[in-house]
């Protein structure tokens, strides 16, 4: 494995941990309100994350999919060959 390939591989683990201590569901809450009048009565269930944050399992999912793919954006240019300068999005204009 390369090199850039090892750091690709940390950084996208480091989101996924990330991502799972801020919005997996860990523990469930609830709490009902009762009232004289039955109809103003109501109940409500939620689930939380490690750290108290409200989530659901589709939110843990959705989040941890968009930081895998924000963390390849993002180390995508480290894989090319360090010895090739960049190239400039601009003609006629040396980046090195």
């Amino acid at each position: 494995m390369t090199k850039g390939a090892k750091r690709a591989l940390w950084i996208v683990l480091g989101c996924l941990l990330l991502t799972t201590v801020l919005f997996a569901p860990v523990f469930g809450a609830g709490m009902c309100v009762d009232a004289q009048d039955s109809a103003n009565s109501y109940c409500r269930e939620w689930q939380t994350s490690l750290i108290g944050l409200e989530t659901t399992p589709w939110m843990w999912v959705a989040l941890s999919a968009a930081a895998v793919v924000v963390a390849l954006l993002v180390v995508r240019p480290f894989r090319a060959n360090d010895s090739t300068p960049p190239e400039s999005p601009l003609p006629g204009v040396d980046l090195t």
